[in-house]
């Protein structure tokens, strides 16, 4: 009887193929978000002072995300930001919150704690460079 050899890459390599496609990522600086979270767009926010956005694509470092169940947003970062500063406004209520959020783990959470209403959630880097993202609650 002949003898069956196998390695244990080959045997790595045949569980990794076999699992789904959406089972991994690739990158070690995304984190999942929960299909139960609402994902917030995280877009450019020029001062009035600044030179007009560019139409082409650019890439947004932060990502976003609120989660009901404690209600508070989490974020992820694509890199370490430094310490960026947040405001939270609730523009329905007129409430507003601010702090410095350290970006060196790449993950953050801010408290949303001004009930519900139509936030503006505004981030401003180191460098001054701007973005915001709005959620409603």
């Amino acid at each position: 009887m002949a003898a069956f050899r196998i390695s244990f890459a080959t045997v790595i390599a045949i569980l990794l193929f076999s699992l789904p496609s959406n089972a991994f990522s690739l990158s070690l600086m995304e984190f999942p978000i929960a299909d139960s979270d609402t994902i917030i767009t995280i877009l450019p926010f020029p001062s009035p002072t600044d030179p007009p956005i560019p139409r082409s694509p650019s890439v947004v470092p932060i990502n976003a995300s609120y989660e009901s169940m404690i209600s508070s947003v989490i974020l992820t970062f694509s890199y370490n930001l430094g310490e960026i500063e947040v405001e939270v406004l609730n523009t329905t209520s007129g409430g507003y919150d601010s702090g410095t959020v350290d970006t060196q783990f790449f993950y953050a959470t801010v408290p949303i704690t001004m009930g519900p209403g139509h936030y503006l959630i505004l981030f401003t880097l180191p460098s001054g460079q701007r973005y915001k993202g709005e959620l409603d609650i």
